[in-house]
């Protein structure tokens, strides 16, 4: 009897050595990757030279009333965006930057053009890591503008990557947060979301948008969009049209076995 008393503890200090193992693990790469975006937030804003990333600046015209000024971008002698090219001389597979005002969506976006799953639990600085990065469809071509440019990034409990891209499933968040900013390299690029569903890989009614990157025809185009509209939780009353550049954020939703989150936005300025 006091052999089983024994194995039984010992099997019970297994579990609790092995639980704290990945408790432990999971707090320090937590941990990590909130440092990391905090330093590359940082690199950012210094070299754009602000504090908070103002658009615009408040200045006193003629009769002495205050307007807002427009900051003109700085640029490096290859056209780069010399906000984002001190991180770029880090790491060449920076392809861009996604930031949703009003969530913790504030990140570069990375390509690999031979392996499309590269950066899904690599960091900024190719290094193993659970968060991973988002990143940039392998088949979407950003010099040529591809009709969709779709990006990808897990859902992290801690709430970091695209977990925000939930609180779309809300017509409510959509009000107060229907502004995508997703910046190459080379343009400051704003986009408008007209569409917010869940798909499910594998599924009988699956919609594989993520086999959407440039549209044969108009009518391709739009089939695409009115199915991503027939799907959306909500109407938006937004109708993207033909020529109009597209973006897609996917994530994991957990509501079901390999369901995905998905929000569609059509570009609206490009500077």
């Amino acid at each position: 009897m006091k052999r089983k008393i024994t194995l039984i503890q010992i099997l019970f200090l297994c579990v609790f050595v092995i639980c704290g193992a990945f408790l432990v693990k999971y707090n320090y790469d937590r941990s990590r990757t909130e440092k990391e975006m905090e330093y590359l937030q940082s690199m950012v804003k210094e070299s754009a030279g602000e504090t908070e990333q103002p658009d615009t600046v408040s200045v006193v015209v003629g009769d002495g009333s205050m307007e807002n000024e427009t900051l003109e971008e700085e640029y490096e002698s290859n056209g780069m965006l010399s906000r984002y090219y001190a991180l770029y001389q880090q790491n060449n597979d920076m392809v861009g930057w996604i930031k949703i005002n009003g969530t913790k969506i504030d990140y570069p976006v990375m390509f690999n053009n031979s392996n499309n799953v590269y950066y899904l639990h690599r960091n900024f600085f190719k290094e193993r890591s659970s968060s991973g990065m988002p990143y940039l469809d392998y088949q979407c071509d950003l010099r040529n503008w591809s009709d969709n440019l779709i990006v990808y990034a897990h859902n992290m409990k801690n709430g970091t990557m695209f977990h925000d891209l939930l609180e779309y499933q809300t017509v409510g968040f959509w009000e107060n947060h229907k502004k995508v900013n997703f910046d190459t390299m080379y343009f400051r690029c704003e986009y408008e979301v007209f569409a917010a569903f869940r798909t499910a890989v594998g599924a009988e009614d699956e919609f594989k948008y993520y086999e959407f990157i440039n549209a044969d025809s108009k009518e391709d185009f739009d089939e695409y969009v009115e199915e991503c509209k027939e799907r959306s939780l909500y109407d938006t009353k937004i109708t993207p049209q033909y020529g109009e550049t597209l973006l897609t954020l996917s994530t994991c939703s957990y509501n079901v076995n390999d369901e995905r989150f998905v929000i569609v936005a059509r570009q609206v300025s490009k500077k």
